[in-house]
Protein backbone atom coordinates (compact mmCIF):
# COMPACT_ATOMS: atom_id res chain seq x y z
CA UNK A 1 0.00 0.00 0.00
CA UNK A 2 0.92 3.46 -0.87
CA UNK A 3 2.16 5.50 2.01
CA UNK A 4 0.29 8.58 3.12
CA UNK A 5 3.60 10.64 3.53
CA UNK A 6 4.32 9.63 -0.24
CA UNK A 7 0.96 10.74 -1.24
CA UNK A 8 1.48 14.22 0.57
CA UNK A 9 4.90 14.23 -0.75
CA UNK A 10 4.20 13.39 -4.51
CA UNK A 11 0.69 15.90 -4.01
CA UNK A 12 2.92 19.06 -2.87
CA UNK A 13 5.76 18.17 -5.05
CA UNK A 14 3.18 18.36 -8.18
CA UNK A 15 1.11 21.07 -6.44
CA UNK A 16 -1.92 19.22 -6.34
CA UNK A 17 -4.61 18.19 -4.33
CA UNK A 18 -3.75 13.95 -2.67
CA UNK A 19 -6.78 13.40 -4.53
CA UNK A 20 -5.47 14.59 -8.12
CA UNK A 21 -1.69 13.15 -7.07
CA UNK A 22 -3.29 9.68 -6.27
CA UNK A 23 -4.87 10.30 -10.01
CA UNK A 24 -2.29 11.20 -11.86
CA UNK A 25 -0.33 8.27 -9.83
CA UNK A 26 -2.52 5.80 -10.91
CA UNK A 27 -2.98 6.52 -14.64
CA UNK A 28 0.96 6.95 -14.90
CA UNK A 29 1.26 3.25 -13.36
CA UNK A 30 -1.41 2.12 -15.84
CA UNK A 31 0.18 3.46 -18.85
CA UNK A 32 3.71 2.35 -17.91
CA UNK A 33 2.82 -1.51 -17.31
CA UNK A 34 0.94 -1.09 -20.31
CA UNK A 35 3.72 -0.43 -21.97
CA UNK A 36 6.28 -2.95 -20.17
CA UNK A 37 3.62 -5.48 -20.77
CA UNK A 38 3.95 -4.74 -24.48
CA UNK A 39 7.46 -4.51 -25.02
CA UNK A 40 7.41 -8.16 -23.42
CA UNK A 41 4.89 -9.75 -25.52
CA UNK A 42 6.77 -7.46 -28.67
CA UNK A 43 10.26 -8.71 -27.68
CA UNK A 44 9.02 -12.44 -27.26
CA UNK A 45 7.31 -12.52 -30.70
CA UNK A 46 4.03 -13.39 -29.22
CA UNK A 47 2.70 -10.10 -30.52
CA UNK A 48 3.81 -7.30 -33.73
CA UNK A 49 4.71 -4.13 -33.04
CA UNK A 50 1.68 -3.06 -34.18
CA UNK A 51 -0.78 -5.52 -31.92
CA UNK A 52 1.79 -3.99 -29.04
CA UNK A 53 1.41 -0.42 -29.66
CA UNK A 54 -2.25 -1.06 -29.91
CA UNK A 55 -1.82 -3.00 -26.40
CA UNK A 56 0.77 -0.03 -24.60
CA UNK A 57 -1.95 2.39 -26.17
CA UNK A 58 0.24 4.63 -27.86
CA UNK A 59 0.55 5.27 -32.10
CA UNK A 60 2.93 3.25 -33.73
CA UNK A 61 5.46 6.66 -34.30
CA UNK A 62 5.54 6.65 -30.03
CA UNK A 63 6.25 3.00 -30.34
CA UNK A 64 8.86 3.28 -33.16
CA UNK A 65 10.15 6.18 -30.55
CA UNK A 66 10.43 3.73 -27.54
CA UNK A 67 11.53 1.21 -29.35
CA UNK A 68 14.65 3.07 -30.28
CA UNK A 69 15.11 4.79 -26.83
CA UNK A 70 14.63 1.02 -25.68
CA UNK A 71 16.83 -0.77 -28.19
CA UNK A 72 14.60 -3.09 -29.49
CA UNK A 73 15.04 -4.60 -32.77
CA UNK A 74 11.90 -2.97 -34.83
CA UNK A 75 10.65 -5.51 -37.00
CA UNK A 76 7.49 -4.55 -39.44
CA UNK A 77 6.13 -6.73 -42.20
CA UNK A 78 5.42 -5.31 -45.69
CA UNK A 79 1.77 -6.19 -44.95
CA UNK A 80 1.91 -3.61 -41.52
CA UNK A 81 3.24 -0.88 -43.60
CA UNK A 82 0.74 -0.98 -46.25
CA UNK A 83 -2.03 -1.01 -43.37
CA UNK A 84 -0.51 1.81 -42.14
CA UNK A 85 -0.44 3.64 -45.23
CA UNK A 86 -3.92 2.86 -45.97
CA UNK A 87 -5.14 4.10 -42.78
CA UNK A 88 -3.06 7.32 -43.38
CA UNK A 89 -4.83 7.94 -46.81
CA UNK A 90 -7.91 7.22 -45.20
Amino acid sequence: MIAEKEINDLAELLGVSKDEALKLALKEGIRELRLRKAIELYVTGKKSMKQAARIAGISLAEWFEIAREKGLLVQISPEEIEEELKALSD
